[in-house]
């Protein structure tokens, strides 16, 4: 398919068109072309030899995150050229007037030193509390660099002082509101609440002069993640989305009163602090902490928001 044919198709089937044309009355370069079509025909032209590139770049790093302790799945990909030219496209949209930003000097150059996810590799744990083990392990392999003044003055530090594999930017914890994040903030990780529930913990390292994303969280956190992402997130022209957006907000509950639940099960089992007597009730170990009252809590707030789910509902 030639170029022409290409862009024509990505951009409507995309619904992108508003986006490109904003984009074209203020984003010209020296010569009266427009730079977005410009850079994504370069990316265009290249992008294949350099995503075999990133695919063995990929199979490397699996090779060095195979042992990482707690992980019950794990999943990777190299971006495809539909996925990159978006993101491109939206996140020098979003930047265009910013220009502090490094995504508002977007060319199809630079790219590859500017989007920190073309590699994506997905870590998922069955207990949040086993992500301080796994946090450590991947700081081993992917350390700090020895100046840590170097993550304020940089947003991202350059492939020449990470060596051969370093942490390129602070690690972020994403989180919801309500939930305890002191643990995370007291291991130096960044947090920034997401009003949608997700909840996950992002590294970006620089690993062979690449830079790729690690996301780590639970199995339940993934589960919800999943659905949103196919079917709430980015998703507001879709006829049901209000509905759907309302029952992803009880499914990201849902999952995560199951999260405390596992994590419950979990803690009980390896202290054996719970424990039937000779009366069949349970005894539960002095100084032990069984928060039930806070997931029933959660349970009733549930059920709260189904019924009033339901009664919406003609």
């Amino acid at each position: 398919m030639n170029w022409s044919a290409y862009w024509s198709g990505f951009i409507t089937n995309n619904k992108l068109s508003d986006k490109i044309h904003e984009m074209d009355e203020i984003d010209m370069d020296i010569n009266g072309r427009y730079q977005i079509e410009e850079i994504c025909h370069k990316i265009y032209n290249g992008y294949d030899s350099y995503k075999s590139e990133l695919d063995r770049t990929r199979l490397e790093l699996l090779k060095k995150i195979e042992e990482f302790p707690g992980v019950h799945l794990q999943t990777s990909r190299v971006k495809t050229l539909d996925s990159l030219l978006k993101k491109v496209i939206e996140k020098r949209h979003a930047h265009l007037r910013d220009k502090s930003s490094r995504y508002s000097k977007i060319t199809g150059e630079n790219y590859k030193d500017i989007l920190t996810d073309l590699v994506g590799i997905r870590l998922i744990i069955s207990y949040r509390g086993r992500w301080i083990d796994l946090h450590e392990r991947i700081l081993e392999a992917f350390p700090y660099v020895p100046d840590m003044q170097m993550y304020h003055k940089y947003k991202l530090i350059p492939h020449s002082m990470a060596g051969n594999a370093a942490i390129a930017e602070i690690p972020k914890v994403y989180h919801a509101f309500g939930d305890d994040i002191s643990e995370y903030e007291k291991a130096g990780l960044e947090s920034h609440l997401k009003e949608n529930g997700y909840r996950s913990i992002h590294y970006v390292v620089s690993f062979m002069k690449t830079y790729i994303e690690i996301q780590t969280r639970t199995i339940y956190d993934e589960a919800w993640s999943d659905c949103d992402h196919n079917f709430v997130y980015k998703h507001d022209a879709h006829r049901s989305h209000a509905a759907l957006k309302e029952m992803s907000d009880i499914l990201c509950l849902l999952t995560n009163a199951a999260n405390d639940w596992g994590e419950m099960i979990q803690e009980i089992y390896e202290t054996e602090a719970v424990y039937v007597r000779d009366d069949g009730k349970y005894q539960k170990m002095q100084g032990f902490d069984l928060p039930i009252e806070t997931i029933s809590d959660k349970i009733d707030e549930i059920h709260n928001l189904l019924e009033q789910f339901q009664k919406r509902i003609q």
